[in-house]
């Protein structure tokens, strides 16, 4: 799955719903991730195989995403540590957010990579922290690498 496979998904699945569809944001996967009490995983500050798909669950390779309901994050979605990298909408840069802290920050405005977050099924207990981040090349596909959508809501008036 390439970055750009995953954008024109969104807007296949905005198409076909009506409603306005993208890859969150890092800021946006992070905090659905963390919850508002900035957790180290999705469940809690500490490590464990059982609720999660890495390298210490010792699994060949990714599982269902509704394998791991323990591993929940405190907004209730699955899979955040672990199993696939996730695209995110934002390009890459290391000290991106050293630099700038403001509110719902939108990454860069170019780059030559793409951010990631999650970690995957091969990953160790470091990088399935929901602090963790990479870079891959957008136009690259990559078999443990997926993503999930966004929902832009309507405006209210």
């Amino acid at each position: 799955m390439s970055w750009y496979d995953a954008t024109v998904f969104c807007r296949w699945l905005g198409d076909l719903t009506g409603k306005q569809v993208r890859l969150p944001t890092e800021a946006e996967w992070e905090k659905a991730a963390r919850g508002t009490e900035g957790l180290l995983y999705p469940w809690g500050n500490t490590f464990d195989a059982l609720r999660l798909n890495c390298a210490e669950a010792k699994m060949p390779g990714s599982t269902a995403v509704d394998g791991f309901a323990a591993g929940a994050s405190p907004y209730g979605a699955w899979d955040m540590a672990g199993n696939v990298w996730e695209w995110v909408s934002d390009w890459y840069k290391s000290d991106y957010y050293a630099e700038r802290v403001t509110r719902n920050p939108q990454g860069p405005e170019t780059g030559y990579y793409k951010a990631l977050r999650g970690g995957a099924w091969f990953s160790d207990r470091a990088h399935v922290r929901a602090a963790d981040r990479t870079h891959f090349n957008p136009e690259n596909r990559y078999d443990y690498v997926g993503f999930r959508v966004a929902l832009v809501p309507d405006k209210i008036s």
